[in-house]
């Protein structure tokens, strides 16, 4: 009796790791064409060629901010006039830059081998002692996230669609905790919001952050993706959609975990097996 347990127990360990291994694998692809689209759209756009060095997600900006402490950017980091709103954090309690920059490594360091929630609760448990004061001030949260905005703005302008996305992903946890954790405006992390913005295309990206900043700076940008149809992604590794990519009006949710959607219950069905033991989690 006791050994069929532990076949069984082995057996939903394998099926998990092959579930999390699938699922970061059809990340990795479809962030890979999104990125290489989005980059042929910008040499389009310049008129000039890119060197090979940029057809790759670049993560060596979002690396040497991490390693600047308690400081601001370097004013080489933004090659505008406008900061996108940096500039009114000025007297801001350095505490909070340290928080962001710590969370950033935290979530890292994770990043390369787990999924989005396991990256952000791991990067929330690592700070949480140290900056128990940020975690515990609303107002010193709403200060990291206009940090993470004006940053991820840049990255954006720049070109660096990676590292804008990982900011506004961050910027969207943080706002989930104040609604949860502080003002009590709902129960719990809304995980699809988050996953909204991890697994959308840049007319998702444009709109996150344009709504946020105090500037116009990406109002040209939306106009010309906002006429872009919305994408989302279809967890089923077998679908036949190019990369599971799908109109995101047509996907649906797992209803019992909320944190992987469908193109339909048909593939839904499929990918239940290796579902299951991640759901179950």
């Amino acid at each position: 009796m006791g050994r069929k347990r532990n076949q069984g127990k082995a057996r939903k360990a394998a099926k998990s790791k092959a579930r999390e291994e699938a699922e970061e694998s059809h990340r990795q692809q479809w962030l890979a064409e999104l990125l290489e689209e989005a980059e042929e759209e910008e040499e389009e756009e310049e008129g000039e060629e890119r060197g090979s060095d940029n057809n790759q997600p670049n993560y060596e900006r979002q690396q040497s901010l991490a390693g600047c402490g308690a400081q601001m950017p370097p004013s080489e980091f933004f090659n505008t006039k406008c900061k996108h709103g940096l500039d009114l954090l000025s007297n801001a309690d350095d505490t909070c830059f340290q928080f962001v920059h710590a969370f950033e490594d935290a979530y890292f360091y994770e990043a390369s081998g787990a999924n989005i929630s396991v990256c952000l609760i791991a990067a929330e448990d690592a700070t949480l002692d140290k900056f128990a004061d940020v975690w515990d001030d609303s107002a010193k949260m709403e200060i990291a996230i206009s940090f993470l905005l004006c940053t991820g703005t840049q990255y954006f302008l720049r070109g660096n669609y990676a590292d804008a996305r990982h900011s506004a992903v961050i910027a969207r946890y943080f706002e989930q905790r104040i609604a949860v954790g502080l003002k009590q405006t709902q129960a719990l992390v809304n995980w699809p919001k988050i996953n909204e913005v991890y697994e959308g295309d840049v007319h998702t990206l444009v709109k996150f952050f344009r709504k946020r900043i105090p500037c116009s700076c990406l109002d040209a940008k939306y106009d010309e993706v906002k006429s872009i149809t919305k994408m989302g992604v279809c967890y089923n590794p077998e679908c036949s959609a190019p990369l599971g990519k799908v109109e995101r009006s047509k996907t649906m949710y797992c209803s019992r975990c909320r944190c992987v959607t469908y193109c339909s219950p048909e593939c839904q069905k499929a990918d239940w097996k290796l579902h299951r033991p991640s759901c179950d989690e």
